[in-house]
């Protein structure tokens, strides 16, 4: 049984701000990959390798199957740049596992091609899948479930590998993993950060790999078996290899929405709304003296005065900016129903749909209800109703809301239905 994801919560975090999160209760979460959230939370995330067993937790299941991993790479007919190959810290030449085709008037010339990649993996490649939480639909849950609970990008890979065999050389990622063994077992090593690694921003990666000098004694060496998970924080030299059995396992990437880029956001906004105008105080480059008065050039370089700096680095553009960098990467799990909704729905029980993070602002006379892959833009007059709406923890029904009157709060309703924010219940279903 998968365990239950983080409960929906919506709650305002700021003026003017609320969020809902619904998680989808069919597809993993935080706690299947470690055994204590609240102390992952607290004390390892960002910061510290960690390791967690299935014999610590008997009932985690297993995120992904391997012979369903193999199956949509060779009978789907894949393409790049969704799978590679790589053997010891090289990567095969993609013509080698590539083949052409031809749909309609098009020429496909990246399709996997099964007989060779099978050919390679039988040589000691292992075969990487790119991806997958775009590709996979319960990846895809799983994905959005963790960034739900972490409010950080998410993206899921997969390694496929032969007994005794070497994919990537030493390095360091740019963003934290998770490694969830499926199959099979592999052994790891785990360095500190060097000097280079310590704090490496992702974009162009171009810090250079750390040198077999530099890293010293490793403080993780130990064989991953199936159920077990490894936390790697960003900057932490590694390398994976094979025992004597073949191995499958996923990579769960958090890639990092950092303070610089939050920061430089918050800039950009006081610059559109015309601060940040005023000169640096005079004298600023004179030299710093020991003895220089409290109201000295000196101090003033070293307290600059920054009246018109007054970034709020949770306003609400800042805040609308980190939730669209964030579910921009994500695959939309919340979709739309394939018929137009009848009116009458409106007035039936209703819940929350399941998927990406739900945002409530407004921007001018509009309430914006932002829903992952797109923005709903309805009336001001709508805002304390839909406030309602997130707040409410359970099914419900249209009478349960107050703010609109009846004609309007069924219009508004049959249009979150119409967009896949709401969907229909039971009446069983009812709290």
């Amino acid at each position: 049984m998968v365990a239950t994801p983080t409960a929906p919560t919506a709650e305002p975090s700021h003026p003017g701000w609320l969020v809902r999160r619904q998680p989808h209760p069919d597809a993993p979460g935080l706690a299947d990959l470690v055994d204590d959230v609240a102390r992952f939370r607290a004390a390892d995330v960002f910061r510290t390798p960690s390791i967690t067993s299935p014999a610590s937790r008997p009932d985690r299941v297993a995120v992904a199957d391997t012979d369903a991993l193999w199956s949509d790479l060779l009978e789907r007919s894949a393409r790049r740049p969704n799978f590679r190959l790589v053997r010891d810290g090289t990567t095969t030449d993609p013509a080698r596992v590539t083949r052409s085709a031809r749909i309609g008037n098009r020429d496909l010339a990246d399709l996997a091609a099964p007989n060779q990649i099978i050919e390679g993996y039988r040589d000691g490649a292992t075969v990487v899948l790119q991806g997958l939480h775009l590709t996979d639909p319960h990846l895809a849950r799983f994905a959005n479930n963790l960034a739900l609970e972490l409010d950080q990008p998410v993206q899921i890979n997969a390694y496929l590998s032969p007994s005794s065999a070497r994919g990537l050389d030493v390095h360091f990622d740019y963003h934290d993993v998770f490694v969830v063994q499926l199959d099979g077992t592999k052994r790891w090593r785990v360095w500190s950060p060097t000097e280079r690694s310590r704090d490496p921003i992702g974009g162009t990666h171009t810090v250079p790999r750390p040198r077999p000098d530099e890293l010293g004694a490793p403080i993780l060496d130990l064989v991953l078996e199936p159920g077990d998970v490894l936390y790697l924080p960003r900057g932490h030299p590694h390398v994976a290899e094979t025992t004597d059995r073949a191995s499958a396992h996923l990579t769960v990437g958090l890639l990092a929405i950092t303070w610089h880029r939050v920061v430089r956001r918050a800039i950009d906004d006081e610059i559109a709304a015309g601060r940040l105008r005023s000169s640096i105080p005079l004298s600023t480059l004179d030299p710093v003296q020991a003895d220089a008065p409290a109201d000295g050039a000196a101090d003033r370089w070293a307290a600059p005065d920054l009246g018109e700096l007054q970034l709020d680095l949770g306003s609400v553009a800042v805040r609308r900016w980190v939730a669209h960098e964030i579910w921009g990467r994500q695959a939309a799990t919340r979709l739309r129903p394939r018929s137009p909704v009848d009116a009458g729905a409106a007035d039936g029980l209703l819940a929350v749909a399941p998927g990406p993070l739900i945002t409530l602002s407004r921007s001018g006379d509009r309430s914006l209800l932002f829903i992952g892959d797109r923005t709903i833009s309805l009336p001001e007059e709508a805002h304390p109703f839909l406030t309602e709406l997130l707040r409410h923890p359970g099914p419900f029904a249209r009478p349960d809301l107050c703010g609109l009157d009846d004609d309007s709060s069924r219009v508004v309703i049959t249009r979150l239905l119409d967009e896949g924010v709401l969907v229909s219940q039971a009446p069983e279903q009812r709290r």
